[in-house]
């Protein structure tokens, strides 16, 4: 390299200050101070390490790289690196030294040579009061001239300063709450705040819940067999008698036929044995086994058409027809006693909740319910628990919950079938409980304290 120029480069360093002043984020301004000074001084990669609470020493940009994957074996090493060079020769003023093999120790070396390049300036960063808060480390195939560490040093200093004014600006609220208020008035703010975190308020729960019927009465199939026709509409108002939905009746009838013929067999060898009685005794020790086969074709044939006439569900009661899709069901094979649909009143409703197990709270039949339909966000239903479950379920998409059951107040009625947010309320509990249920919690699984 060419012997160093005292003047030379100072457009640059005059330009590169002007840039960090720019800067209109910490993000920013980390980003410029190693890709931007690239202008002042020729390296091949800069990175810059900022002082962190639990890591000490903890990487935050590295040339050429938008986000940086802190956790990879090159940063984790480049942080030991730093540690150790900050433990031997850290200090309170910005500093600029060459690092070689022999500065580092022989664990630090170990499998990780191809990551030391030949030639590499640590440049401290530290703040005007002389404090260090960070390290710029800049690597290059061609060794650094005088020229090139003075340029360094005045980089490093430049840096320091702007990452020292953000990190000040940071903290700025601090500063200003600890100069802005007096003893008595701190004491006060104190005072204020912890009778602030004993006030007594409601210990809550929000869970999602579903308007559900209230005593419904299930449509099932009485036998195997087809849907033939839905003779409804869904949520279609029915009268008590009135036919709901028709199976097919193909294999049924075609059971009733063979049944019917059976009967008429036995009944004919019934028939013949009879008139055979008076002559024969075997004949007549076989009529009283004909008579309880005649008994049982005849029971088989009614249990048959008793069944085939059950074919045709007709509604037990007033109320809606509830069920999802009359398309879907049409020409499906149900098994017996699978539900087809539920008859339920209108103006009897209850509420479902699916209360998660992290939201769980203490609660007792008759605790009160805010209920927040989607429908209606801007208006609430008041309702309380009637019923509670002491384990898990699983809700319909097969995630686990206490099942809750809530009777509501009165007044209107929502329409069965509206979905929203329930507000569940248990005992008074001091703010400061409220507030930090859950990191507690949080912290005990955790530590296991």
């Amino acid at each position: 390299m060419s012997a160093p120029d005292p003047t030379g480069g100072i457009g640059d360093l005059l330009a590169f200050e002007r840039t960090l002043r720019r800067c209109r984020s910490r993000r920013e301004l980390l980003f410029c101070a190693v890709n931007d000074s690239h202008a002042v001084l020729r390296f091949d990669q800069a990175v810059l390490w900022a002082g962190d609470a639990l890591r000490g020493v903890r990487i935050e940009a590295v040339s050429g790289l938008a986000d940086l994957d802190a956790n990879g074996p090159y940063a984790l090493w480049l942080e030991r690196v730093f540690a150790h060079l900050e433990d031997r020769h850290g200090g309170g003023a910005t500093q600029v030294r060459e690092v070689r093999a022999p500065d580092l120790p022989e664990d630090l070396l170990r499998g990780h040579e191809e990551w030391l390049p030949e030639h590499c300036l640590y440049c401290g960063l530290a703040s005007p009061e002389g404090k260090r808060i960070g390290g710029l480390w800049l690597t290059a195939h061609e060794a650094f001239d005088e020229g090139s560490r003075a340029r360094a040093e005045w980089l490093a200093e430049a840096v320091g300063f702007s990452l020292w004014a953000w990190q000040r600006d940071r903290l700025h609220w601090r500063h200003r709450l600890r100069l802005g208020l007096t003893r008595r008035q701190k004491f006060a703010a104190a005072a204020a705040a912890a009778v602030f975190l004993v006030l007594p308020v409601r210990l809550s729960a929000l869970a999602p819940a579903e308007v559900v019927p209230e005593q419904p009465v299930p449509i099932t199939a009485p036998a195997d067999g087809i849907v033939q026709q839905i003779l409804v509409a869904p949520n279609q108002p029915v009268a008590a008698g009135q036919p709901l939905l028709q199976l097919d009746d193909t294999a049924l009838r075609n059971r009733v036929a063979v049944a019917q013929k059976s009967l008429e067999i036995v009944r004919a060898e019934r028939q013949r044995a009879a008139s055979k009685a008076f002559s024969d005794d075997a004949s007549k020790a076989e009529l009283q086994m004909l008579d309880a086969r005649v008994a049982e074709r005849a029971a088989e044939l009614q249990y048959l058409a008793d069944l085939r006439s059950r074919l045709q569900i007709t509604a037990p009661r007033a109320g809606i027809a509830i069920f999802s899709n009359a398309d879907e069901w049409r020409g499906k094979a149900v098994q017996t006693g699978e539900r087809l649909m539920t008859l339920a009143d209108p103006s009897r409703a209850a509420v479902s909740i699916a209360l998660a197990p992290d939201d769980a709270i203490r609660l007792e039949v008759g605790s009160e319910v805010k209920l927040y339909l989607n429908a209606a966000p801007l208006s609430s239903f008041d309702a309380n628990i009637v019923q509670t479950a002491y384990e898990t379920g699983l809700t319909p998409e097969g995630m686990p919950a206490y099942m809750l059951r809530a009777h509501l107040a009165g007044g209107e009625t929502p329409r069965i079938g509206l979905k929203g947010t329930a507000k569940i309320s248990a005992g008074w509990v001091p703010l400061s409980y409220y507030l930090l249920r859950k990191p507690l919690r949080a912290l005990r699984r955790a530590v296991g304290l």
